[in-house]
């Protein structure tokens, strides 16, 4: 997950929970055409998170639930809620 800070696209971390079947179906189908063989952070994503991963344009805007940010600026205890059409990327904003 990212959002926009000051310089750029900024990783706050990831989402493991609030999936289903169908939703997972569906974001795939969403996410492929916009995968990209480059990173869209603006500051590289810690190596460990970083290998495996698959990076796509930030098109799309997800909501999530969480407890609270880390001291490291990431969601903690992430929960997927859905996809957000009313929104642009640009308005996810730290």
């Amino acid at each position: 997950m990212g959002a926009f800070g000051a310089r750029g696209l900024v990783y706050v971390g990831h989402v493991g929970t609030g999936f289903t079947d169908a939703v997972l179906d569906d974001l795939y189908a969403r996410l492929a055409p916009l995968e990209t063989d480059e990173s869209p952070f603006c500051v590289p994503v810690p190596p460990e998170i970083a290998r495996g991963s698959r990076w796509v344009r930030p098109e799309l805007v997800g909501e999530v639930a969480f407890t609270v940010w880390t001291e490291e600026r990431r969601l903690r205890n992430a929960v997927w809620r859905g996809l957000r059409p009313d929104k642009i990327p640009a308005e996810v904003i730290l």
